[in-house]
């Protein structure tokens, strides 16, 4: 039952380079707050509650749930939540691929690359045979409205 008002404003600076503004919201008074052991964490019975808000931070989170919630995005989710796995899983049980057969790290990646190029022809050749090779998302066959 208490508010928050405007304290103050400050750009962070991240390592890559990029500004965030970030605003810092401070309680007007904590004294006798039956929950200020709950809600604040300072261990000094002077200091108020405080929170720093990054506004673009929670624009962007937003307009990312907004995108996973849409049809598309549901199609999107639920096609790559089967992909990858599949591909390990016919790499492991149906080619039998148990450990790499050379040593070194270059021949490693040599053997990887060998084995991602035939998983991408066979996949691109069952795509050909069963007529699917214009359609870029498969409609899953027991796909639900979430």
């Amino acid at each position: 039952g208490r508010h928050l008002d405007l304290s103050s404003h400050y750009t962070s600076h991240a390592k890559d380079g990029t500004e965030r503004k970030i605003s810092v919201y401070r309680c007007e008074d904590c004294s006798g707050c039956p929950y200020r052991t709950a809600c604040c964490k300072a261990k000094d019975s002077e200091k108020r509650k405080e929170i720093s808000v990054c506004w673009e931070f929670r624009n962007l989170r937003k307009n990312s749930y907004h995108n996973i919630t849409t049809e598309e995005g549901k199609l999107l989710r639920c096609n790559r939540s089967i992909q990858a796995e599949g591909a390990f899983g016919q790499l492991k049980h149906n080619r039998n691929f148990k450990r790499f057969l050379t040593g070194g790290k270059v021949k490693v990646l040599a053997e990887l690359l060998f084995l991602g190029l035939s998983q991408n022809i066979a996949h691109l050749l069952a795509k050909c045979n069963s007529g699917l090779q214009n359609l870029h998302l498969i409609q899953p066959k027991a796909y639900l409205n979430f």
